[in-house]
């Protein structure tokens, strides 16, 4: 049977604890955060990236989570965002927690992970979200989020498990996070960001 990039395959012998559906090791956390910006200097001068204090809030605690109480070594996680400025703040925040891998979208490309944690940073409150986007709207409010390939490349890092982190009621203005969303759903693996990690007793 093949399998698209849109469907990616698990290699799971012993599921972690936290998984909702052991068959479907993956989660999309949704938390409304803000939008912020912050200038990164290139060779191209200053350019201004967005990050998502909320979003790097959930981040850190799915990555502790992962790594004190599932026991996963933090070499065998990659965290990944779109946005330099999301990639810069999460590093700083998880040095404390040792952390190896935080990369670009495209600077993950070829790479895999057993488990990925994939911050989307694009958010707006829900008054604000068109019911009915134009193309213009997308392209304005969803950024990177509208590039088809980096989308797959990100849903295909992980070997073991994905845990996605961002705003469902704006991602839902993206056809291919539109489907995805519903097939979560379908399956359990939707849930608000404060109720995930789920609180659990240690691993023996």
């Amino acid at each position: 049977q093949l399998v698209t990039k849109k469907s990616p395959k698990f290699e799971v012998l012993e599921p972690l604890s936290i998984w909702r559906d052991n068959k479907n090791p993956l989660i999309f956390c949704h938390t409304e955060g803000e939008e912020e910006y912050l200038a990164n200097i290139s060779e191209e001068g200053n350019v201004m990236s967005k990050f998502n204090t909320a979003e790097i809030d959930q981040v850190e605690k799915v990555y502790v989570c992962l790594v004190k109480k599932e026991g996963v070594l933090p070499e065998n996680i990659n965290i990944m965002s779109q946005y330099n400025a999301q990639c810069s703040k999460i590093k700083d925040r998880l040095k404390k927690h040792h952390v190896q891998h935080v990369n670009t979208v495209v600077g993950s490309q070829g790479g895999e992970w057993d488990y990925v944690i994939f911050s989307l940073v694009r958010s707006l409150p829900e008054y604000r979200i068109e019911p009915n986007p134009t193309d213009g709207w997308r392209k304005e409010n969803l950024g990177f989020i509208n590039d088809d390939h980096q989308i797959n490349v990100a849903l295909t890092r992980a070997r073991k498990g994905l845990v996605i982190i961002g705003n469902k009621r704006l991602m839902k203005c993206n056809d291919i996070f539109n489907k995805l969303l519903e097939d979560y759903g379908r399956h359990g693996c939707l849930d608000d960001a404060e109720n995930f990690p789920p609180v659990q007793k240690r691993r023996k």
